[in-house]
């Protein structure tokens, strides 16, 4: 991995195929922290302003420019420690997302946080890979947006507020192994054809978030440390059968239940 800092004139910059390097396969991660700048991959487009940052990647055709002098900061991570994310990456490259709450706020601090030590400090290796870990867990975060607010999506007013409503049932009845898009639909007085309507313009299915959900919830009671056991953490998430929930968890995250490092609470 490694983070970069720059300062640069109005560029409009083509990258086609003859341009790749079949052994830089990684994501770049831009940051713009004065100015903003435009963005094409794989017919997305974006404009991506400070306060965001968006996913490249590197071994993927691409259009970037900007018409005004920009200062931006880049992190370069190899996709090889991505691989258990892969879907999820192409699910949020070349998409502006916000640093200004979650863990995209947290990222962008600890690049900065850094970017210091590494400029006024001499490093030592260990210290290095402990950055690097802090770093990496901290995109994987990031890149697990159906997390966040569902309200932070691209919707109506009206969406958003039923979309809020379905989120505060859900994260109160995690534990409801039941849960089920009749239920909500029942408890939160809306059609289950208007809540199919309401996730049609996500990157993700009813199913697919509440899902996620309880892998997210339990990951963050893993990490604390103040459980019995992995079954209890899946029983308590909504997970009735063990071997799946470690399965999907392992699949999902990259490590499994019982090897889910403590450490990582500090930077949630």
């Amino acid at each position: 991995m490694g983070i970069s800092s720059y300062l640069a004139d109005p560029v409009h910059y083509h990258r086609n195929g003859k341009d790749l390097c079949q052994n830089d396969d990684s994501i770049l991660l831009t940051f713009p922290l004065k100015g903003s700048v435009s963005f094409q991959q794989q017919k997305r487009e974006l404009i991506c302003h400070p306060g965001q940052f968006f996913i490249e990647l590197s071994h993927q055709p691409y259009k970037f420019f900007h018409t005004q002098k920009v200062e931006l900061q880049v992190l370069k991570v190899p996709i090889g420690k991505l691989a258990a994310h892969q879907r999820l990456i192409e699910q949020y490259f070349a998409q502006p997302i916000t640093t200004e709450k979650g863990s995209g706020r947290l990222l962008n601090h600890q690049i900065n946080q850094a970017l210091q030590l590494a400029t006024s400090l001499q490093l030592s290796g260990v210290e290095s890979q402990l950055l690097e870990q802090q770093l990496l867990d901290l995109v994987i975060h990031t890149l697990h947006r159906p997390t966040l607010s569902l309200a932070d999506s691209d919707v109506s007013t009206i969406k958003a507020a039923h979309l809020q409503r379905i989120e505060g049932f859900i994260y109160q009845n995690l534990a409801n192994p039941d849960i089920s898009l009749k239920l909500v639909s029942q408890a939160c007085h809306i059609s289950e054809r208007y809540i199919h309507l309401l996730f049609q313009n996500l990157p993700y299915t009813f199913a697919e978030w509440v899902k996620v959900n309880r892998l997210t919830v339990a990951n963050k009671i893993l990490m604390k440390g103040n459980h019995s056991s992995v079954a209890e953490v899946g029983y308590q998430v909504g997970f009735t059968d063990q071997s799946y929930f470690s399965r999907i968890y392992k699949r999902h995250f990259g490590f499994s239940p019982k090897d889910t490092p403590s450490n990582h609470s500090n930077f949630l």
